[in-house]
């Protein structure tokens, strides 16, 4: 008898649960009667993945379709950690409501990869697809860019192991035994004067101001070593200023670090002895090279190493 109860249980269980069940739409396919295509009747146009040089044209031809819906709007959007609204489009009562095509161009500004997608909204302005497709876009830069780079204060030993001479083309720090052998090469090299006693400890690092020079200066401020003998290379420099956001977030292409550096004073040929002249962590230096290449150098931090030697990490952007 528990037998037949125990059976009777399980199959009213089970019809119980058949009668619950519910179909829910699949997000994989619940928006496959809209369309998107890309069309290349451009030379300049990107149907999947393509590469651009800085500054190239970049075309971007779409048709969107809907099987079953009209549309009322059509959007595309750059996708990045918040998507950026490229082109939105209402459809007026006379277009056709179920095919719409269009030409997106622009200038390859942003460097690196940036993914395109075209959907469409129906009158309530609820997403109805996109065609499950996208286009991305590769944009190499026209600047290099240099991080984690170590500039040692110099000593007042002739042939010191610390690498205070730095070239930007080359991208590396030098001691001044190696850069003699490459000093067409050497931009700037660091050095630190002592900040007047009434200095506050806000404007100062231990006691000191921190500056760079250029070989080529009128008057160079470190005199331990001997540069007569070199080719001496006459980059211009700017005051230092508290820029980390605009090194950051503005110098991301070569034409912008040419806009926005070129609009700088990057006229002297060292940093001043004084407390506007002094650079401290975060602080930004732009720069200008004997072939007017611009750029901008990051002092991210100024510290000692493990045998307690004072050193700046630099970062450096400069254009091609």
């Amino acid at each position: 008898m528990k037998l037949k109860y125990f059976i009777a249980s399980c199959l009213l269980a089970s019809i119980s649960l058949g009668s619950c069940k519910k179909e829910v739409d699949n997000i994989y396919n619940m928006f496959e009667d809209v369309q998107v295509t890309f069309q290349a009747t451009s030379p300049h146009a990107v149907t999947d993945y393509r590469t651009y040089n800085e500054q190239d044209s970049i075309v971007i031809e779409y048709t969107i379709t809907s099987a079953k819906e009209d549309m009322a709007a059509v959007v595309v959007t750059r996708d990045a950690l918040s998507p950026e609204t490229i082109q939105m489009v209402t459809l007026t009562p006379t277009d056709d409501k179920r095919t719409y095509s269009s030409v997106i161009k622009f200038k390859a500004t942003r460097v690196g990869e940036s993914t395109y997608r075209v959907y469409a909204l129906n009158k309530q302005q609820i997403y109805i697809g996109d065609g499950y497709t996208k286009v991305t876009v590769n944009v190499t830069p026209n600047f290099l860019y240099t991080t984690q780079k170590n500039l040692y204060l110099p000593d007042s030993v002739a042939n010191s192991t610390r690498a205070s001479y730095y070239s930007i083309k080359l991208g590396k720090a030098f001691t001044y035994e190696e850069a003699k052998a490459v000093s067409a090469d050497i931009d700037f090299a660091i050095y630190r004067s002592p900040a007047p006693a009434n200095t506050s400890s806000a404007n100062m690092i231990d006691g000191y101001w921190y500056h760079i020079y250029s070989p080529a200066a009128t008057t160079l401020p470190f005199t331990v070593y001997d540069l007569s003998t070199w080719t001496r290379r006459a980059t211009k420099f700017s005051l230092p200023m508290s820029e980390a956001t605009q090194f950051r977030d503005r110098l991301i292409s070569g034409a912008e670090i040419g806009t926005y550096v070129g609009a700088k004073s990057v006229t002297l040929d060292q940093t001043p002895k004084t407390q506007a002249g002094h650079i401290r962590v975060g602080s930004v230096v732009y720069f200008k090279t004997p072939e007017n290449k611009l750029g901008a150098i990051w002092f991210r931090q100024i510290t000692t190493d493990t045998d307690g030697k004072w050193f700046a990490n630099i970062f450096v952007k400069v254009q091609k």
